[in-house]
């Protein structure tokens, strides 16, 4: 199967979105505020957790985010650790937040910053052997195809609901894990299963 070139126009991610560096130091971090670190946002997926900051042991300067701004992995961006903010908080300098210049873009633009491929082209753009990242000025740079005005609420729509749909599967995860974590020492007759000595 051949590849199908894109049928929407490129446009620079710079004139859909601004990046938001609002550096917080941990002493001005609201209290009852919310922490997302790299490790919080599922490769791939587009699903975040968030801890609260007071809990997270937070010692060095953070950036503070708003509920709808895309969390973008900047540090091994190859993991493709993209999604949309949940709820207001800080976050990792590991992580970029961009804040969509029409809100109802924001998931669409994540499912493609997310992309396997998109990001082909990102990790073309990586630099650091330690600690591989892509800068700033490159990442919006980056062009992203754009659907022409007429189909947009629909697809902006659809990105929605998928990322929903994935942060709902996401939450019954961690029920399921929890759930078997309470019933298997119940199920097991309340104790831990022994080795069997060869």
């Amino acid at each position: 199967m051949s590849a199908r070139a894109p049928r929407w126009p490129g446009v620079r991610l710079d004139r859909l979105v601004r990046a938001e560096r609002t550096p917080c130091r941990p002493e001005s971090i609201p209290a009852g505020a919310f922490y997302v670190g790299l490790e919080h946002v599922v490769s791939e997926v587009g699903v975040h957790r968030e801890v609260p900051a007071a809990e997270a042991g937070l010692r060095s300067a953070k950036y503070r985010f708003e509920r709808g701004d895309v969390l973008f992995g900047k540090l091994r961006p190859n993991l493709r650790k993209v999604a949309v903010a949940r709820c207001d908080g800080v976050c990792s300098t590991d992580l970029l937040p961009l804040r969509p210049i029409d809100p109802s873009s924001a998931h669409l633009l994540a499912f493609q910053l997310r992309s396997a491929e998109l990001s082909e082209v990102i990790v073309g753009l990586i630099a650091g052997a330690n600690l591989p990242r892509i800068g700033v000025r490159d990442l919006l740079a980056l062009e992203v195809p754009m659907p022409p005005r007429r189909e947009r609420e629909r697809l902006y729509e659809l990105a929605r609901l998928l990322d929903e749909a994935r942060a709902e599967a996401d939450r019954l995860d961690l029920h399921m894990k929890e759930l078997h974590r309470i019933a298997a020492p119940l199920l097991l007759g309340g104790v831990a299963p022994r080795k069997r000595r060869p």
